[in-house]
């Protein structure tokens, strides 16, 4: 484990506020209460580290190349702001109470965690993008058993097949649940197209054929949260999200 500091723009970084580590292989390291301006690991291992009440503001748990682990370590009441999420496992892992941002994950594998709190702009994949896969090691990430039942979940994603049987997942009027998308999604395309109100239809069919994308990518379930679409316009959104409920 190396604490090293580095600048930007014109303000020095504390050693006390950088941690980074690069094939180290850690247990029991208690980072609770740290304020730190960056956290980056690459081709780690953490086993039953505490980040709880961490303050992140740049986190990069998968730098590099290599996958790090991170197993029944907690992060609870960490606020924690995300780089890439990059090459990045995480097995029975605590996330209650955090307040979690920007955290898009393309190769990142979740098992068996819990989470409460707030989530707020990320994306996880099913499917590694081929580009990563030789660096990953494999061509899907697991993701699976894991509690966000208490999560309050703004603008996420899941996408390119990961299996929302296998997770607990808020419930709400806040949200939707489609257990059978394409089913769903095609059932409201054909309500939508015969709507004689252009100003509704247009963004209606741009919402659909997001739905739709997610869908040819691999996603068989989907979980919306109608909020997160309303740039489209409320009424077209609300119009299409009847649909689905009523689907």
């Amino acid at each position: 484990m190396s604490f090293q500091a580095h600048s930007v723009g014109k303000a020095g970084i504390d050693d006390s506020q950088r941690v980074v580590l690069d094939q180290d292989d850690l247990h029991g390291v208690d980072f609770s209460g740290r304020k730190l301006v960056q956290f980056s690991a690459s081709g780690s291992r953490l086993e039953a580290c505490r980040f709880d009440n961490a303050k992140i503001e740049d986190a990069s748990f998968g730098s590099g190349s290599e996958t790090s682990e991170y197993v029944e370590c907690s992060f609870d009441g960490a606020r924690i702001r995300f780089g890439p999420g990059g090459y990045a496992r995480f097995v029975r892992c605590s996330f209650r109470e955090v307040d979690l941002r920007d955290w898009f994950c393309f190769a990142v594998e979740l098992i068996d965690c819990t989470f409460s709190g707030r989530l707020r702009k990320a994306f996880f994949n099913g499917t590694v993008p081929e580009d990563k896969r030789a660096s990953a090691g494999r061509e899907r990430n697991e993701f699976r058993g894991n509690d966000l039942s208490a999560m309050t979940l703004i603008d996420v994603a899941f996408r390119s097949g990961i299996d929302l049987t296998q997770q607990k997942l808020p419930s709400g009027p806040d949200y939707i649940y489609l257990p059978d998308a394409n089913e769903a999604v095609q059932r409201a395309r054909a309500s939508v197209v015969g709507w004689e109100d252009l100003g509704v239809r247009q963004p209606a069919m741009t919402l659909i054929t997001l739905l739709e994308q997610d869908v040819a990518a691999g996603q068989r379930q989907l979980f919306l949260r109608p909020a997160d679409y309303t740039k489209l316009g409320q009424d077209a959104v609300d119009a299409v999200m009847a649909l689905l409920r009523d689907g």
